[in-house]
């Protein structure tokens, strides 16, 4: 019976898409401009895209570049970048700094060819919480989380160990990443959003980036519901003898919890 279910669910979901598809392809244009979120994963690039979603100007997409299934970069470029309804200002995606995970890596080369598409870097000042969030995704397989659907999980299902030499690598290896993203784009539109920033003051960062892409503000509720808001120390199994090995460290700070 699932696999039915899923069947049903599936072919309703391509029905949806052709015609949606169709509908574009009769009445849309391409006369928008393009954008690129570009981030690591769990630094709220989920809840970023979400609230984009609800601008009616607007069009955001997820990762459309984790998996390439045996298409192009290009190709998927091209099918992506088609004509869309008319009120659409601006189109764009999110792109992590590891995708694709396949061989073709030509999107990086495409995007920093056009100097017409705008950068939102979106970071996360504590690469702790990051990694944390990833470790704790992998543990309990939940990415996402509605106000609507709450996971409701228990703190101990949450805690996990994190090792010392691979949050170095992690935290090392983030900070690159930053620091190329700034450097090979450097040349465009450019605008860098912290998460921490968006979490603390959402309408004013909100209203930057809409100024960035050059829509009018509109802020709606979304159901996106932050999944770690307990305390580091509450979440980490091995918490006293990470943060003493960090001490004296780049990376210090990202035990104090405001």
């Amino acid at each position: 019976m699932d696999q039915v279910i899923r069947f049903l669910k599936k072919g309703y979901s391509w029905i949806l898409k052709t015609k949606t598809s169709l509908s574009y392809e009769m009445y849309g244009d391409k006369n928008y401009e393009k954008y690129v979120i570009i981030s690591r994963s769990r630094t709220g690039s989920t809840w970023l895209m979400t609230l984009l979603r609800y601008h009616p100007n607007l069009i955001c997409e997820g990762e459309i570049f984790k998996h390439l299934r045996g298409k192009s970069c290009l190709q998927i470029w091209n099918e992506f970048f088609h004509k869309k309804p008319k009120r659409i200002k601006q189109v764009g995606f999110k792109l992590f700094y590891n995708h694709p995970y396949d061989q073709d890596q030509d999107v990086w080369d495409i995007i920093e060819a056009d100097r017409d598409i705008r950068i939102i870097h979106l970071t996360r000042r504590n690469y702790l919480r990051s990694y944390l969030s990833e470790k704790i995704g992998e543990k309990t397989k939940k990415w996402t989380e509605s106000i609507h659907k709450p996971d409701n999980l228990l703190i101990q299902d949450k805690k996990v160990t994190l090792d010392y030499e691979e949050c170095q690598r992690i935290f090392e290896r983030t900070q690159q990443n930053e620091i190329n993203t700034r450097k090979r784009f450097r040349n465009h539109d450019f605008i860098e959003v912290a998460y921490e920033d968006l979490q603390e003051n959402k309408e004013e960062v909100l209203s930057k980036i809409f100024g960035f892409l050059g829509v009018s503000f509109i802020v709606e509720e979304v159901p996106n519901k932050k999944q770690n808001p307990e305390r580091i120390s509450d979440l980490l199994i091995n918490y006293k003898d990470l943060k003493a090995q960090l001490a004296k460290t780049q990376w210090r700070d990202f035990f104090v919890e405001l």
